[in-house]
């Protein structure tokens, strides 16, 4: 993995920069109608290859920021999720709160009820 420096530059941006010249001599060469030697390939090589990092590189680094964006993104929808769970446990836990003082309110009234009928009963029933 290419490592930047504390500067912000690329070490191998720093050897492509040190080949440049001997790669404008060998383009030159070549206009001209001349031969590749073996160190002209070498050379060539290890500047294509170096430039390929670092164009993969510059992609690996956007895609780390869309991974943090996207991380970021996730972590949100999380919390928003969480949060709203949470929320529904409340409203749950009001909801059996009430649930259990209707069925209380419930069986006072049935209880009265049952205890009025007894009392018309008892009236009409002597």
């Amino acid at each position: 993995m290419v490592e930047k420096s504390d500067y912000g530059t690329r070490m191998d941006d720093v050897i492509l920069e040190s080949l440049k010249p001997q790669v404008e001599e060998i383009k030159k060469k070549l206009a001209s109608g001349g031969s590749l030697s073996h160190e002209d390939i070498i050379t060539l090589t290890l500047y294509t290859q170096g430039n390929h990092i670092n164009h993969i590189d510059l992609r690996m680094d956007a895609l780390d920021e869309k991974f943090n964006a996207i991380s970021v993104s996730f972590e949100k929808l999380r919390a928003d999720v969480s949060d709203k769970m949470s929320e529904f446990g409340v409203k749950l836990e009001k909801f059996r709160g009430d649930s259990s003082r209707m069925t209380a309110v419930i069986g006072s009234i049935c209880a009265a009820s049952i205890a009025i009928a007894t009392v018309i009963t008892n009236i009409f029933g002597r």
